[in-house]
């Protein structure tokens, strides 16, 4: 017996990075994407001793994969293979309102603010979280000492500012140029080959040699910049707070990350901007390293927006074949993917930040208010 995804839907959610070791479904089990199906199948089925095995056949799949420590305020995943009778879930706004409820009820319950589901909807069985998104929008939050002796204390006798902040900004000296820091932004618009602020690991780089793929790292941004920030829990005279603001479609893996290294120590006049141009001339991936430039820490990163196009949601272009369960006989079940070649080329291409991400200067004055709401 083939059983076919029935229904998939699209659920918005967002996370504090900080109360997770990891995001996508990894070893420890412990992580976003496991919490996020446990409660969902928890809801709809019942806990694990009590509940028909072809219920644990519920996948979800993320839009964008981000590095531990990184948050998201504004994150989706894909959920399907839901069975038949539950295939109802946004049947009217009355119902939908219900789950959104009671999910986010038992997040809460079990780890207090930790994650949020904001909406669901259905979408086409063919849509795909990460083949057809339009646009990554990412702030990165920096929180500049307004004098050398806030700065070391910071080390010494932290205050309450810190504790606040410590896991949603990097902490920065006094002194940085932030006409330097415009300057930097400005160099990564536009198309670029992103080979050297890519983390390519050397086994990464055998795999694909085996396998005679090679990862592409063509990349357009379609904005870098740098505008004022606000705290994140309470107004202080401690620090000056930034936001770099960055929109792409897609981005390899610690992209952003690296960016930000390059980007601040151009801020503090330590590497010339001729360098970072040079980065982006020369596209080797051990070049970052070789410079000994410094990898911005995740927890400073925020993915505040995935978007779509809404007609992709009905009609999606590519449309992206599913996987199926065959279930033996003996009431043993394996995956089968019925593929589309062309979207799994394209999704290889679009292998995305570790870290990972919008849509242009109207989305300035949202990004001084990621601080906020979501997560506090």
């Amino acid at each position: 017996m083939i059983l076919r995804p029935t229904k998939k839907y699209l659920i918005y959610f967002g996370y504090n990075g900080s109360n997770f070791p990891e995001m996508a479904k990894g070893s420890t089990g412990y992580g976003v994407m496991d919490f996020v199906r446990q409660t969902i199948t928890d809801s709809l089925f019942g806990l694990p001793p009590h509940r028909h095995p072809i219920f644990d056949q519920v996948r979800i799949s993320p839009s964008s994969r981000t590095d531990r420590g990184v948050h998201a305020i504004r994150n989706a995943l894909a959920l399907w293979y839901v069975p038949e009778h539950k295939c109802h879930l946004d049947d009217t706004p009355e119902l939908r309102q219900h789950y959104i409820d009671d999910w986010n009820r038992r997040m809460q319950l079990a780890k207090p603010n930790s994650l949020t589901i904001e909406d669901f909807h259905e979408v086409s069985p063919g849509f795909c979280t990460r083949i057809h998104v339009q646009m990554r929008r990412y702030v990165y939050r920096i929180a500049v000492a307004r004098s050398q002796e806030i700065y070391e204390a910071m080390r010494t006798e932290p205050s309450t500012v810190c504790f606040s902040e410590r896991d949603y900004a990097w902490f920065l000296p006094p002194g940085l140029d932030l006409y330097k820091v415009q300057k930097a932004c400005e160099l990564f618009h536009g198309t670029h080959v992103v080979g050297s602020f890519f983390l390519h690991r050397d086994r990464d780089k055998r795999k694909e040699q085996r396998r005679g793929e090679y990862v592409k790292a063509i990349r357009y941004i379609e904005h870098c910049g740098v505008s004022k920030g606000e705290a994140y829990a309470f107004d202080n005279d401690l620090y000056d707070y930034y936001n770099v603001s960055v929109y792409s479609r897609s981005f390899v893996r610690e992209q952003i990350r690296r960016m930000m290294g390059a980007i601040i120590a151009h801020g503090y006049d330590r590497i010339p901007l001729s360098l970072i141009k040079w980065l982006l001339a020369n596209p080797i991936s051990d070049n970052f390293w070789g410079l000994r430039l410094r990898v911005a820490p995740p927890y400073g990163l925020h993915l505040v927006d995935v978007s779509y196009d809404p007609v992709d949601f009905v009609n999606p272009n590519p449309y992206v074949d599913n996987k199926v369960i065959v279930v033996g006989e003996d009431g043993t079940m394996r995956e089968r993917l019925e593929k589309n070649l062309d979207a799994e080329k394209e999704e290889r291409e679009l292998d995305e930040d570790d870290e990972e991400d919008g849509d242009g200067d109207g989305l300035l004055e949202d990004d001084q208010r990621i601080v906020g709401s979501s997560q506090r």
